[in-house]
């Protein structure tokens, strides 16, 4: 899902190598434009570092991370902007190309949040994990996301126009793509990005923004995905050639997966398995239907929406009367200007997902304020009715709404008072222990060994991932004074704001009539090595 090209000259040469790995993503939706007051700055110059692309797409392909750039000093008026850890503030990705891909998830060049958080792309991933690139994940501080967005705002990124393409337009190029989230909304595409025509503001942009590597950046390991199914017919309509594999995960029916299921612990383990094994394989056999499947890792915060929007907003007559059923933002009252047209009523409200964004009429959703930005990144799942305004658009006259942002959840009576969420969550990596030992009872017998200490029985691996912490509980038996001969680990994902998920076990015991090992599971986070 990645192309190389490169941004505009030899001076962008190396920053256009990164920009140009991804070979798809979510085709962005219409954005009015909006320009900022500008804020006082001071500035201090700072050298361009050197971003290491990343290597040719190989299955042994090690990791080459960017050099982080140096932060900027920032002083004056910061700009406003979403601190809610579901916003997204800026994002730089590239999609569209015609080379075919094995890859199922897509990893997004740069996507900054409201918090701090960022998801980049790092290396090239290995084609068993079903990524198109390592997941690397750090946080910004409010001075480096204020001098970004103080340097976009100084090169005039905000006054370009929506869309550029070259004239005449080349064939089967792809799509460069910058979106930023402030007052209003503001997406900026490029097609053909290398060309020659490309405002240089947009290419200054898109280098500035994937040098801004944090400083903290760390690789992130996918502990659970999203599997659709879309049902191919029956098996007697493809022939050998076809190389159909028999779907094997117990416990998960594609049929059951044609609106999309999340796979977690065993189940995400036993898929990523069997991508190590068949990792060109997306015709599966179950019964006698056939079906085409798509898994993608889960990345951080990564929502799934619809595409259905972009499909209406292009030709609004033509769906007049049908039912859609889609997944997006909550816009409350058109809160970053992305829907056309008016609103029926003074009480209708605005849905955006991954293709544009359109009013909605007949029903409100329960519980959240449409003049609130703290609630324009909830995921809704509305079902609606197009209805065709002569001379105008088309709007959404809602059937069905629900909110799919979940609460947050609460721990057992027995949790202790370090792994109760409170309004701040849980917010060490004690806390996050204590928190699975609560949840998990056996768990509680695991403790950490001493530093450096040989022949421990227990061990508790953990990995801080920003917005959480993936926690490896290590068991052992066995001549252990000399190492352990048998082990057993036990991995869990604990989130910030208290959830807490066991995402699978690996165990390696010796079969003393076999004289050899006997593993069951996959490891996880490279526990052990």
């Amino acid at each position: 899902m990645r192309n190389h090209y490169a941004i505009r000259n030899t001076q962008y040469a190396v920053g256009y190598l990164l920009f140009a790995l991804a070979l798809s993503a979510c085709a962005p939706r219409p954005i009015p434009t909006t320009t900022l007051e500008t804020p006082t700055l001071a500035r201090t110059a700072t050298p361009s570092p050197t971003i290491t692309p990343r290597p040719t797409l190989t299955p042994t392909a090690a990791p080459i991370l960017p050099t982080p750039l140096a932060s900027p000093t920032f002083a004056g008026t910061p700009f406003p902007y979403e601190r809610n850890p579901r916003a997204i503030l800026i994002e730089a990705d590239v999609w569209g190309d015609t080379s075919a891909s094995l890859r199922d998830a897509h990893v997004p060049l740069f996507r900054l949040y409201g918090d701090g958080l960022v998801v980049f792309a790092g290396a090239n991933a290995p084609l068993t994990t079903g990524l198109d690139a390592v997941v690397r994940t750090g946080r910004l501080s409010e001075g480096e996301i204020n001098g970004l967005l103080a340097y976009l705002n100084q090169i005039a990124f905000l006054n370009l126009r929506d869309y550029y393409e070259p004239r005449p337009k080349p064939a089967d190029a792809p799509t460069g793509y910058i979106s930023v989230y402030l007052t209003k909304a503001k997406t900026v595409r490029v097609y053909a990005p290398s060309h020659d025509s490309t405002p240089q503001a947009f290419s200054d942009a898109i280098k500035r923004i994937l040098q801004t590597i944090p400083a903290d950046s760390q690789t992130f390991t996918p502990s659970e995905g999203y599997l659709q199914a879309t049902d191919a017919g029956a098996i007697t309509n493809f022939a050998a050639k076809d190389n159909m594999t028999d779907w094997q995960i117990a416990g998960v029916k594609l049929a059951d997966a044609t609106e999309g299921i999340t796979l977690s612990g065993s189940a995400y383990a036993q898929m990523i398995a069997l991508r190590a094994d068949k990792p060109t394989a997306t015709l599966f056999r179950e019964g006698d239907r056939a079906y085409r499947v798509r898994f993608e890792p889960k990345l951080p915060r990564a929502v799934h929406l619809s595409d259905s929007l972009g499909m209406i907003l292009n030709a609004p007559r033509e769906f007049d009367g049908r039912v859609f059923e889609i997944v997006g933002y909550y816009r409350g009252w058109n809160l970053y200007g992305e829907a056309r047209g008016t609103p029926v009523t003074r009480n209708d409200w605005t849905i955006a997902d991954d293709g544009g964004a359109m009013y909605v009429t007949g029903a409100s959703v329960r519980g959240l304020d449409p003049g609130s930005r703290a609630d324009a990144w909830t995921i809704v799942r509305l079902t609606a009715r197009v209805v065709y305004v002569r001379l105008g658009t088309s709007y959404l006259e809602a059937r069905r709404v629900e909110n799919l942002t979940p609460e947050t959840p609460t721990l057992p009576a027995q949790a202790s008072p370090a792994a109760t969420p409170t309004s701040a969550g849980i917010t060490s990596a004690d806390a996050a222990i204590a928190a699975v030992q609560a949840r998990f009872p056996e768990m509680a017998k695991i403790k950490k060994a001493a530093p450096m200490s040989i022949g421990a029985t227990t061990d508790i691996k953990v990995f801080d991932r920003g917005e959480g912490w993936e926690i490896a509980f290590v068991e052992g038996w066995g001549d252990c004074p000399s190492g352990c001969i048998n082990n057993r680990y036990y991995y869990f994902s604990v989130r910030k704001d208290g959830r807490i998920t066991k995402v699978g076990e690996y165990a390696r015991i010796y079969n003393e009539s076999a004289n050899s090992f006997t593993t069951s599971g996959i490891p996880m986070w490279g526990v052990p090595r």
